[in-house]
């Protein structure tokens, strides 16, 4: 009987389980990590609220348009509400990073090292996908779909099939992104299509073909399992009409390709992580090509175009990535038999160990959410943005209702103080449209005493209001120091998240009034040495020194300045602060330095519009004039305050042809709806028509700047001067007239 030979196994074939294990060891940890943040997204208020009323097809959240038209599935928000109630916002914190988990295991679990070193790359990306909203549970269905086809596709296992109805039925009733998993099933079957075409391959395709179809039937079928059934799909479609007002406010629904900038870019910064992988997906769909496996190319180009048309699809497109990128670049490694593979692998493994021991290192001491200006922390609960203090205030003294607030504060208050207190409107926009949420938008960036305001007070009943005041995503656009001056509202309630203002003919008796010149807002001490703690003290301290500075109160801001420093100096945002309050005390050669030092750091949008500002106020045009174009070089989109800015100092530079050009493109980018900064705009061409002696021109900006802000006493001024200049001296007592009637308001 002959022996049977055994050979033995070569060092590679080893080593092989043991690099791909430490690999996905690395991607999990890395995820579990950076996957767990504080709370504090904006449409998860909402969902919770609307799910109140699970089965109903009406808004009933909002005092402005109650009972408009609104369909949503509830399941995700059901969800929340009851994870909320068991474990608080720390439960909503560990599932999403469970979601970020299941996500990376759907993907990595039997999958080659080059899709798990792929994955590692997406990590941080796809984690900042995974926030507390109905949305993250598309992520990780669409990672399953994805999985799901893509096994079959490639290996013709059909076993797990019967899971896609499965899903969808689910998914259907978890998030409007349900949507992507139809789309999945139609990116196979367009790969199968095209396999057909291909003598060698059409075989196994039909094949394949006939064994999914009644699965994907199923699941097609499935989505009608709601509570609404096809009207779904109106939902849907109405979701899909993004107006401009719309995308500019919802940032993630603009495409992702107006966010990229070469100048911008930092190759290494977390943030940067979905171009990489756009990169390898451009890469792996040339070899595709070149290896002519169509199909596989089709798909990933399918999900590679439909992630650079919408920024929020981009937890969708990274497991497409990882899973067809890892399968192109499966062969391009060292031949099998190489004594130089192993050692090529485990370095690559070394390597991979200490890139994600920095980055951990880097999120767990907080300074990534610092250094990229975010409003979470890590670790578990509720995120020092949330003005939880403030709610508790309006609760507690029974405040006034109606309760107006910004669009982002409004999805939490909605569900935070609802359903007593209804908002005015909040993060679902569909069901109030361009005109509510751009009158929100006016409204928050006008002063309380404004004209416009006692018209709205009047109208929606407005007795109480609560702004935001993060210096990210807060107290920007808010006239903070006009406010705390109002003659016809009181602050009774001020901390360095949220201001509480209350009309005088509603003021409850014998409630306090705040004095925002001596109201401290925060303590200088620090507290204990816990890191979670002395993260959120560092966060008030950074806004109180904001809010400090726009008060004018200089002394005090640079004392909470100069405590926040002492717990970090990794956010370049208190860098500019220290320039800009060296600029009020008129320090401009230290405050020039400061900038210039920030730039040297990390060339920023920010601290070149800093510049450009001091030097604006020097009367050093030429030098503003080149700041404010380094602006906006670095912004990821048209910025109309930098354009505005821009376009004065050409004006006051003499370069006027330039300042109305860049006055045209600032009109072509704004929205619909904004005629606050349409009026701005027609100010600054004025100004320039005026130097150009055109003044049948400078006329028609005035009268387009009036008719956009009738109430603006200033610019009635200004366009009656013109009447006068030109001898028009009938309308210019018409235009002196209205602005004396309207002179006790103008304070915007």
């Amino acid at each position: 009987m002959a022996s049977r030979a055994f050979s033995a196994p070569t060092p590679a074939a080893t080593s092989r389980p043991a690099i791909r294990f430490a690999l996905l060891v690395l991607v999990l940890v890395y995820g579990a990590i950076d996957g767990l943040r504080t709370v504090a997204d904006f449409d998860l208020g909402w969902q919770m609220a609307d799910a109140r009323n699970p089965w109903s097809s009406v808004d009933a959240l909002s005092y402005t348009v109650p009972g408009a038209p609104w369909v949503y599935p509830p399941l995700a928000g059901i969800v929340f509400r009851n994870l909320l109630a068991i474990g608080g916002y720390a439960a909503i914190s560990w599932l999403c990073a469970l979601a970020v988990l299941a996500t990376l295991a759907i993907v990595a679990v039997r999958s080659k090292p080059a899709v798990l070193l792929l994955l590692l790359i997406a990590v941080p990306s796809l984690a900042g996908q995974m926030i507390p909203r109905s949305g993250l549970f598309t992520i990780v269905l669409a990672a399953a779909y994805t999985r799901l086809l893509l096994s079959y596709y490639l290996e013709g296992n059909s076993r797990r099939l019967w899971l896609l109805p499965l899903l969808m039925a689910l998914w259907i009733n978890l998030h409007t992104g349900f949507i992507a998993g139809l789309g999945l099933m139609l990116g196979y079957l367009a790969a199968e299509a095209i396999d057909l075409m291909q003598a060698s391959k059409r075989d196994k395709a039909r094949r394949q073909l006939r064994a999914a179809a009644p699965w994907i039937i199923a699941s097609v079928i499935c989505t009608l399992l709601n509570p609404w059934g096809p009207r779904i799909y109106s939902a849907i479609a109405a979701q899909e009409r993004v107006s401009t007002l719309q995308s500019s406010v919802i940032v993630e629904l603009t495409p992702l390709y107006r966010e990229f900038s070469w100048h911008g870019l930092q190759l290494l910064s977390p943030i940067s992580a979905i171009w990489w992988m756009l990169a390898a997906s451009v890469v792996a769909i040339a070899l595709l090509l070149y290896k002519k496996r169509f199909g596989l190319a089709l798909f990933l180009a399918f999900a590679f175009i439909a992630c650079l048309l919408s920024a929020r699809t981009q937890g969708i497109f990274l497991p497409i990535a990882c899973l067809i990128a890892g399968e192109a670049f499966r062969d391009l490694q060292l031949p099998t038999g190489s004594t130089w593979r192993p050692i090529f692998s485990w370095v690559t493994v070394a390597l991979a160990i200490i890139f994600v021991a920095w980055r951990c290192d880097d999120i767990v001491a907080d300074r990534t959410s610092l250094r990229e200006d975010q409003i979470t922390l890590f670790g578990a609960g509720a995120s020092w943005w949330l003005p939880q203090d403030a709610a508790a205030f309006i609760e507690a003294h029974h405040l006034p209702t109606e309760l107006f607030s910004t669009f982002n504060l409004s999805s939490y208050l909605t569900w935070r103080l609802g359903p007593h207190y209804r908002d005015f409107a909040d993060g679902r926009y569909l069901p109030f449209g361009d005109r509510i949420v751009s009158e929100q938008m006016r409204l928050s960036s006008l002063p309380l005493d404004s004209s416009e305001w006692s018209r709205a007070a009047e109208r929606y009943h407005i007795r109480t209001v609560i702004l935001p005041l993060s210096r990210f995503w807060g107290v920007e656009a808010i006239p903070l120091s006009n406010d705390c001056a109002s003659r016809q509202w009181s602050p009774v309630y001020f901390d360095p998240t949220a201001i509480v203002f209350v009309r005088n003919d509603a003021l409850p008796q014998a409630m306090p009034k705040v004095d925002c010149q001596r109201v401290q807002l925060v303590s200088t001490t620090l507290p204990p040495e816990n890191r979670r703690t002395l993260m959120e003290h560092y966060q008030r301290l950074a806004n109180a020194a904001v809010l400090y500075f726009l008060l004018g109160r200089n002394e005090d801001a640079q004392r909470a300045l100069g405590s926040a420093w002492q717990i970090s100096q990794d956010d370049r945002s208190l860098l500019l602060l220290h320039g800009q309050l060296q600029t009020a005390r008129n320090e401009f050669g230290d405050a020039e330095n400061t900038f210039r030092s920030s730039l040297k750091l990390h060339e920023s949008d920010a601290a070149w519009n800093q510049l450009g500002l001091l030097y604006a106020r020097q009367g050093r045009y030429t030098e503003a004039t080149h700041a404010f174009q380094q602006t906006l070089r670095l912004s990821a989109r048209p910025v109309v305050t930098v354009e505005l800015s821009l376009a004065k100092a050409e004006v006051l530079g003499g370069e006027v042809n330039a300042a109305l050009q860049t006055l045209e493109d600032a009109a072509r980018t704004l929205p619909e709806n904004t005629p606050a900064a349409r009026a701005a705009i027609d100010d600054v061409q004025v100004a320039a028509y005026s130097q150009l002696a055109n003044w049948p021109a400078a006329i028609a900006a005035g009268e387009r700047a009036v008719q956009e802000t009738p109430d603006a006493a200033s610019r009635w001024k200004v366009l009656a001067a013109l009447y006068a200049a030109t001898g028009q001296q009938e309308q210019a007592l018409r235009a002196q007239a209205r602005a004396a009637k309207l002179a006790p308001e103008a304070s915007h």
